[in-house]
């Protein structure tokens, strides 16, 4: 499987380089750095993209996860500048959504709603960590600057004496204008492993 992720990532490596550094920078919402890289902020890390080569650094230097990096590389190669719509949209709803949304719920709804649906309040201490700012919607939500143009938002339902609590996690209608479903899954289930990772601290405390 490694070799298959490096084989991806070479691939996208080799695209970048024939792209223009500017127009990557525009399209993306992204810094553009000295020495021809480029800086990107992914769910509260920073990365350094290297132009021509295509090399993704974190902050500290070394070499990002090869998932981060095709992630990281198919968002600078798919960007298209759309503008925000401010409409939020369902997974299913995305061009190719309903395809994946098992794999969607299995990663991404399953795991936020395990961890945070008894302690709403988590989600937003979480999320405060990650960039995330809260939003007016369900019991408790968060919007959460994902990639430079991609939010994602997660909703919080408080359960009763009638219903379970649930969840739900969306998306501003203009993803579509910069990732698949398919890579809208691999940065969702990416935000909320780093959501659920910084919680720890705080059910510790509990």
């Amino acid at each position: 499987m490694t070799s298959v992720y490096q084989a991806t990532l070479e691939g996208h490596q080799k695209k970048l380089a024939g792209h223009d550094l500017d127009e990557l920078v525009r399209l993306s919402g992204t810094q553009r750095l000295d020495g021809g890289r480029i800086g990107v902020r992914c769910v509260g890390h920073d990365y350094v993209i290297s132009h021509p080569d295509g090399v993704v650094l974190d902050a500290d230097g070394a070499p990002a996860e090869v998932s981060v990096a095709i992630l990281l590389l198919l968002y600078l190669l798919e960007s298209t500048g759309r503008d925000m719509d401010s409409r939020w949209v369902s997974f299913e709803q995305l061009p190719g959504g309903a395809g994946y949304s098992s794999s969607f719920r299995g990663r991404v709804v399953g795991p936020v709603l395990r961890t945070f649906g008894p302690n709403p309040e988590a989600l937003a201490e979480a999320a405060a960590t990650l960039d995330g700012e809260p939003l007016e919607m369900g019991d408790v939500a968060v919007r959460l600057p994902a990639l430079p143009r991609v939010p994602i938002a997660y909703v919080l339902w408080r359960g009763d004496d009638e219903f379970a609590p649930s969840a739900s996690v969306v998306f501003d209608a203009s993803v579509e204008g910069y990732l698949d479903a398919e890579v809208v899954t691999v940065l969702a289930e990416l935000a909320t492993r780093r959501l659920i990772d910084n919680a720890s601290p705080v059910r510790n405390k509990e």
